[in-house]
Formats: C-alpha cells, sequence, structure tokens
C-alpha cells in the first residue's frame, strides 16, 4: 500500500486526508508549521503521533514514506518539489505550479528520477475526461474555438488566497487554473500566435478578476475566464467544430459528487448540439459517475507509482507543463 504524508492542514489537506482509506492509500504523516496543528491533524485523521512533524528534514528523510502531497501555498512549492527530489518522493501538487522555468526543471529533474509527479486537480483523472477525446471525434470534428470559464463569488476576508505575496497569480491561478488546463489539452503554446488578456486587482493587488483570448496558427480561437467578483458560479467548458458544439456546464466540479457538491445530480450530462437549429438538433450523453473525483485521482496517483512509465502520466504531465507556459503568457499580454 502506498504511505502518503501531507504537508499543509487546510482544507484540502483534510479532504484529501479523510479520502485515503476509500482509496487504498496509507495516510501515513503530516508536515505542519506548529506542533499544536500537527497534533489537531493526527488526532482527526488517526495519524501516528510520532509522524505528525514540523522539521521537514525529518518529514521527508522517513523512509517509509513513498509520495507527499503539496497543499501549501504557491510560494512554497519549487522549495517543497526540490525536497521531494533530494528524498526520492513522489508528490501530489495542489495548483496552480509557478509558472516559473526553475520549477519546469524541478520537474524535468523529479522525471528523470523516475518520480511521479502531477498537479491535483480532480477532473483530470475521471471518466468523462478518458472519453474525451471520443467524443470530439465523433461530435465535433476538426476544432475551431474553445471557451473555457471557471466563476465563484468570493471576498477577501484574510484567506490565503487573496495574498499576492503567498499567491502571485491570484483568481488566474486558483480557479483560473482549471479552464487553462482543459485549453492546454487541445492548444500548444507554441502554437499561439495572438494573445490578449484582462487582469483586474483588487485594493490589495490580488488579480481577482482575469479574462484571456487568443488565436492559434491552426485557427482556433479560445476563450479562458475565472473570477472571483461574478455573483453566478460558473464553470462551463464548450468546444466547437466542424461537426458540432460539446458542452459541460460542471467540468471542474461535477453535481454528481464533487466534495463541495456533494450529489446534487445521480449522472453527469454533456451536451450535444449541432446545425442551424441547436435548441431542436442536439442531444444528451449520461455519463455515470460511481465515485468523487478526489478519490479517482488517489486511485490513479497509487497506480501511476505503481507503474510510472505510462503514456497518460506523460500525457498529463505534458499538459500540466504546457497550463504553466499559458499562465506565463496571459500574466506577461495582460493589459
Amino acid at each position: 500500500m502506498v504511505r502518503l504524508g501531507i504537508i499543509g492542514t487546510g482544507m484540502m489537506a483534510g479532504i484529501i486526508a479523510e479520502s485515503c482509506s476509500e482509496a487504498g492509500i496509507k495516510l501515513h504523516s503530516v508536515l505542519s508549521r506548529t506542533a499544536a496543528s500537527s497534533e489537531k491533524f493526527c488526532i482527526k485523521y488517526s495519524i501516528a503521533h510520532d509522524r505528525g512533524f514540523i522539521c521537514s528534514k525529518d518529514f521527508f528523510s522517513d523512509e517509509q514514506l513513498d509520495v507527499v502531497y503539496i497543499a501549501t501555498p504557491t510560494s512554497e512549492k519549487e522549495k517543497l518539489l526540490s525536497l521531494c527530489i533530494e528524498f526520492n518522493k513522489h508528490a501530489l501538487i495542489e495548483k496552480p505550479f509557478p509558472s516559473t522555468l526553475s520549477m519546469q526543471a524541478l520537474l524535468d529533474k523529479a522525471s528523470s528520477r523516475h518520480l511521479v509527479w502531477i498537479d491535483a486537480a480532480h477532473y483530470i483523472h475521471t471518466l468523462w475526461y478518458k472519453m474525451l477525446d471520443d467524443l470530439l471525434n465523433e461530435y465535433v470534428g476538426i476544432v475551431n474555438k474553445i471557451r473555457a470559464s471557471f466563476s465563484w463569488p468570493d471576498k477577501n476576508t484574510g484567506q490565503l488566497k487573496f495574498d499576492p505575496v503567498l499567491e502571485p497569480y491570484g483568481v488566474a491561478g486558483d480557479l483560473g487554473w482549471y479552464p487553462l488546463r482543459i485549453i492546454s489539452k487541445f492548444i500548444p503554446c507554441r502554437s499561439i500566435n495572438r494573445i490578449h488578456s484582462i487582469l483586474l486587482c483588487d485594493d490589495n493587488n490580488t488579480n481577482v478578476d482575469m479574462s484571456a483570448i487568443g488565436h492559434t496558427d491552426t485557427d482556433i480561437v479560445f476563450m479562458v475566464s475565472a473570477s472571483y467578483s461574478d455573483f453566478v458560479v460558473q464553470q462551463k467548458f464548450e468546444i466547437s467544430g466542424s461537426k458540432g458544439r460539446l458542452i459541460i456546464n460542471d467540468f471542474v466540479m461535477s453535481y454528481s459528487g464533487s466534495f463541495v457538491y456533494g450529489t446534487l445530480q445521480p449522472n453527469m450530462r454533456v451536451q450535444i448540439e449541432w446545425g442551424t437549429k441547436p435548441l431542436i438538433d442536439k442531444k444528451e450523453i449520461i455519463i455515470n459517475i460511481l465515485e468523487k473525483q478526489h478519490i479517482t485521482m488517489l486511485k490513479q496517483l497509487s497506480e501511476f507509482i505503481k507503474n510510472p512509465d505510462t503514456s497518460q502520466l506523460k500525457q498529463l504531465q505534458s499538459e500540466c507543463i504546457n497550463t504553466m507556459d499559458l499562465l506565463r503568457i496571459i500574466e506577461d499580454s495582460h493589459s
């Protein structure tokens, strides 16, 4: 059984901790800033007292530890990934990744040492994502337009994600990672010939709204947005082409069993439209989601650790690096 150590004791650390047993992973240890938070986390999630750490060297040098979940602010992720490499640990890393060349160099170094690393974007491990290429071949055809958005109303009440030092990308890295991640599946950054972006900041210089539109040398137009300032939640992916249009209205967090929503619908619905009468010429494809996305992610992580030389892992890693590049391009191009 794969043994997981968690760095951080926030909300996502707790969600992953309580899901390990269902995913067939041993929750082994935790590293926190303070002894009090480490002890509290150990008690809550039944971690042995001597596996609660405040010293990173002690945490990483544990020979029984296989993989580390990095659930810390973005500003700390390069340092922690470097320690994973030094102590030969696999890594599951919360989004966003720093969009730096030094982070890319660390990822390359980890791969060269046969260490598994993936970003903790839950939906990329689900059934619908694995079905996506086949759905596009059948219903979309040659792609010419992609839209992806994630908006979640929120205000700065002192959360870490609103601290521009700890989280330098703001909403573009937090919510924006998900739409950028799915666009990066289809659009290599080297193919982008034009892009224009708008990043809006609050009084604390935190990015709270991001919009971008771009065009590729293969004539694909793409639009991406993320916002804390909208008043209605949106998590929509839409891709159009020569055969028709595919729409998923809950692509980030499924209404059929996300950790946020629970189960509000019995399954996921993919909408297909075509022709000049899309309100009539349409169909729905029903996809049964049998477990919560983050549990599927943990199971997949365990499989990757057992068999790291898979084309699926390499593809997901390539998409992640492309997402980092796209995030950097959007920041560089904003008005």
